[in-house]
């Protein structure tokens, strides 16, 4: 169970990569020496050690790098100041993982002047994080995973009972290689981009989380995410040659919490294909046998997202209840939910078999 969340700051909470960028670039320019936005962008989540140190490698200048991050965070903090607050959702999304009583920390390769500088742009109280680390508390910055482990140390966590949500590559490998789950929010690079380096699910920002108040539904909504991106993932791996429609499912059990996925497998004599959802169900019960299903998750490229078959629903019942949620989306990010009831009231199930799952 996840106990604890780790958040990197620029990208995350709040929009402050085009400030940095224009406030590194303004300094290079009063060096006398004119830089590009895109010479920076490797280096994004590194830490301004990187940041500006290696971009003035690359233009042959030497640099003072203490001298040369304080003037840096001065011209920052004035570019910044009255024109972002945090990010939307931000506000809510802390306040809601406060209230269910969730450890939170930051943990951002920014020495610690920047941070102080963006926690008063967005107002955040800091004493809602049980650990506030800055670049200038570990040697190895990002893509090293030190930050976050240090983090988790800080907090009495093991690693693995933490998420964090990060915004760029170096980010993202630091908490993959550290072994937490780690959600990747596009603010600063594409879904894609963020996959590539280890992001378990992608999210465009916190206000992608509706409102939650316990720990165990931050949780079923982490795994909600988690299983949106396997649905999604294995919805590339369908075999649909005659149809073209490809779908991918995901069914998390109520009882160990474990998410199984499955895509749809056509064949020449059409009433052999296997749905998606029939796929990962199968799965389940192999693994599980008899079990309860805390929700289903497809992922279509349908505009509105395609809801499971009759004989998937069919199927589905005889390990869902009227509650059990299903959330449809399409490859657009679109999405969908429905009470199992509302979309099928009325399954064919012995009487004696009816209430099997009714405690889940």
């Amino acid at each position: 169970m996840i106990t604890a969340i780790l958040f990197d700051m620029d990208g995350v909470l709040i929009d402050s990569e085009r400030y940095i960028s224009a406030a590194a670039i303004a300094y290079f320019a009063s060096l006398g020496v004119q830089v590009q936005p895109e010479d920076f962008i490797p280096h994004v989540g590194a830490g301004e050690d990187r940041y500006l140190g290696n971009v003035a490698e690359q233009y042959g200048v030497s640099l003072d790098i203490e001298r040369a991050k304080m003037d840096t965070y001065a011209i920052y903090e004035q570019l910044i100041t009255g024109k972002e607050a945090a990010l939307p959702g931000v506000i809510r999304f802390i306040t809601n993982a406060h209230r269910a009583g969730i450890t939170m920390a930051v943990a951002t390769s920014a020495d610690k002047r920047k941070m102080e500088i963006n926690l008063q742009v967005m107002g955040l109280d800091p004493s809602w994080f049980s650990v506030l680390i800055n670049g200038k508390d570990i040697d190895r910055k990002k893509p090293f995973p030190d930050i976050y482990l240090k983090a988790a140390e800080d907090i009495g966590i093991d690693i693995q009972q933490a998420v964090v949500f990060e915004d760029a590559n170096n980010g993202v490998q630091a908490a993959n290689t550290a072994g937490a789950l780690c959600g990747g929010i596009t603010t600063s690079f594409t879904g894609d981009q963020l996959r590539s380096s280890g992001a378990d699910f992608i999210i465009s920002g916190l206000d992608d989380f509706p409102d939650f108040s316990t720990l165990s539904e931050f949780n079923r909504l982490i795994r909600r995410f988690l299983a949106r991106e396997m649905a999604a993932k294995t919805r590339s791996h369908a075999y649909a040659p005659y149809s073209q429609f490809r779908v991918g499912a995901a069914i998390v059990s109520a009882a160990t919490g474990h998410i199984y996925q499955g895509c749809n497998v056509e064949n020449s004599s059409y009433g052999a294909t296997i749905c998606a959802e029939r796929g990962a169900l199968l799965q389940a019960v192999a693994n599980e046998g008899d079990f309860p299903i805390e929700m289903v998750v497809v992922v279509s490229d349908d505009d509105p997202p395609a809801p499971p078959c009759a004989l998937c629903l069919q199927v589905i019942a005889e390990f869902a209840t009227d509650e059990t949620m299903v959330f449809l989306y399409n490859t657009n990010g679109a999405g969908r939910s429905y009470r199992f009831g509302d979309l099928l009231p009325h399954p064919f199930i012995f009487t004696d078999q009816r209430d099997r799952h009714t405690c889940c």
